[in-house]
């Protein structure tokens, strides 16, 4: 990150509620975030429902970009359009567009959970020929879909654009994974008296479409035969559209830049504690350490950082700090365990 800019940096799964996180911050020794945020004045924690569809982090990087608050409601942030303005893929009409993701849902006597798609681990070769078997399914459904480059950890995740997604409520990944799709299904954000409307019916049967294409499919065939999970399903989220005249990132020449920091995200979502504990330690490291540094020498004059977890954030704002406050924090310096548990 440079020096010159102003930064705000948002670090989801800064901690969860899980018995097993609330015994790993224990075991956490982080220095240089402590020592920086003493620097720095809190702000009021914000909160949401934990089983909202929109996580704190998405709140937050939105407000970060100045979205207009209609397109910051809950299950409603665009950020498929987003990623395409940014990748240079979007239309000039402005478009719905969702992300795809595919997954393995894992059938269970009651439930449905869904696995982390980075324990799919596709190859490209795989992605794509995924894709040309699901492209025309998804044509009949007035949907194209642009292919992406498979993620370093795995996952394959698509963009599409069409009709079907707009006006719909969707889930983040980041709620989902690991859990029962139940809670989180797509729903029709149009007034509707029918429970088969508002479950986004078309989405849906494009899905169970999915899943018989998916079955016996070339590909899982092969996986299976070398015990890999296989691709059964695909997740819809970010949907919506982005007006043009809504700019990509922040243009005000004074604006902090945001940053999403994901380190601990999947390690998080896997219920890894020590993974998460070293992507911790990583952080504090190596993006913690210089920014205290700087801000000791005077440098970074403007900073906020917002730590999240499944409902709450907290943000911290390099606004002036008066000697009184000084004072106190030197008597009662911060821990990791204690700024964590306000998580």
């Amino acid at each position: 990150m440079s020096a010159a800019l102003a930064h705000h940096l948002i670090v989801p799964f800064a901690s969860a509620s899980s018995a097993g996180c609330q015994q790993a911050v224990q075991q956490l020794n982080l220095i240089h975030l402590p020592a920086l945020l003493d620097r720095l004045q809190a702000e009021p924690v914000w909160e949401c429902d934990e089983y909202s569809y929109s996580t704190p982090h998405e709140h937050k990087l939105a407000e970060a970009l100045a979205w207009p608050q209609d397109l910051r409601l809950d299950g409603q942030m665009p950020w498929a359009a987003h990623t395409a303005r940014l990748l240079g893929v979007a239309t000039k009409l402005p478009i719905a567009w969702g992300l795809v993701t595919l997954c393995h849902w894992q059938i269970h006597a009651d439930h449905v959970t869904m696995a982390h798609p980075a324990e799919l681990a596709l190859k490209p070769e795989e992605a794509h020929s995924l894709c040309e078997s699901m492209q025309p399914w998804f044509a009949e459904e007035g949907l194209h879909l642009v292919e992406l480059p498979v993620d370093k950890s795995g996952i394959v995740q698509w963009l599409a654009h069409g009709r079907m997604l707009e006006n719909l409520r969707t889930a983040s990944l980041d709620r989902v994974c690991g859990r029962n799709v139940e809670s989180w299904m797509p729903t029709s954000t149009r007034a509707t008296t029918s429970p088969t409307a508002a479950r986004a019916a078309p989405l849906q049967r494009l899905q169970s479409e999915m899943q018989m294409l998916l079955y016996t499919h070339p590909v899982n065939e092969r996986r299976m035969a070398h015990n890999e999970l296989p691709v059964n399903s695909f997740w819809v989220s970010g949907a919506g559209i982005l007006p043009t005249e809504v700019p990509v990132l922040p243009e005000a020449e004074d604006a902090l830049q945001p940053h999403l920091l994901r380190q601990l995200a999947t390690a998080a979502q896997r219920e890894d504690w020590q993974a998460w504990l070293t992507a911790w330690n990583w952080l504090d490291d190596a993006v913690f350490a210089p920014l205290l540094q700087r801000h000791k020498e005077g440098k970074l004059q403007r900073l906020r950082i917002t730590l999240c977890s499944e409902r709450r954030a907290l943000t911290w704002n390099a606004a002036p700090v008066s000697l009184f406050q000084k004072a106190g924090r030197a008597l009662r310096p911060s821990r990791a365990a204690t700024i964590l548990k306000a998580l």
